[in-house]
C-alpha cells in the first residue's frame, strides 16, 4: 500500500511531486528508530492521506492526514510565518527571505508534526504527556526535529 494522495484542481503534477517529496523526507526523518515512534516509515506513509489544494485557505492536519494549500507557493511567498508562541525561536521560528519551496517545506513539516502528534502521540513514550495541545510542547518537540534535520539545512 502507498500514501493516498488527493490532488485538487489547479495543482500540477510537478507541484504534487514536490509536496510528496517533502512529505516523504519528513516522514523518513521522524520515523527513524531513535525517535521511538510506534511505527516505521512504511506504516506512517501508508497511514497518511495527503490532500494538495490551491484554495487560498490554511494548510491543516489531523490524525488521518494533512492538507497542504499551495497558494503561498503560487504567489512565490518567501516567508516562514509561525505562531507568536514560538515565532522568535531560533530553530522553529519565523524566517524571511527564503526560497518559496523552502517556505512550502516548512509548512509541510509543520503539518506533518501535527499528524505525528495526533496519530502517534498517545502511543509514544516521549509524547504521551505533551501531545494534546495543538502548538504545545509535544508539537514543538516534533517540529523542532523536522525543522532542524529536514528544512533548516536548506535555508542557507
Amino acid at each position: 500500500m502507498v500514501m493516498r494522495v488527493i490532488k485538487k484542481s489547479g495543482v500540477s503534477a510537478t507541484e504534487r511531486d514536490t509536496v510528496v517529496r517533502w512529505v516523504k523526507r519528513c516522514l523518513r526523518e521522524i520515523t527513524l528508530k531513535h525517535y521511538e515512534l510506534p511505527v516505521d516509515y512504511a506504516t506512517a506513509r501508508n497511514d497518511l492521506t495527503l490532500t494538495i489544494k490551491q484554495a487560498g485557505h490554511r494548510s491543516s492536519a489531523c490524525a488521518k492526514g494533512i492538507t497542504v494549500d499551495l497558494s503561498p507557493l503560487k504567489r512565490n511567498s518567501t516567508e516562514i510565518l509561525e505562531y507568536p508562541a514560538f515565532a522568535k525561536d531560533p530553530v522553529i521560528g519565523s524566517q524571511v527571505s527564503v526560497k518559496a519551496e523552502i517556505a512550502l517545506a516548512a509548512t509541510i513539516a509543520h503539518e506533518i508534526s501535527h499528524f505525528i502528534q495526533y496519530r502517534y502521540g498517545p502511543d509514544t513514550r516521549w509524547l504521551k504527556q505533551t501531545f494534546r495541545k495543538p502548538h504545545g510542547e509535544g508539537f514543538q518537540d516534533i517540529y523542532r526535529i523536522l525543522r532542524a534535520r529536514v528544512v533548516n539545512p536548506h535555508l542557507v
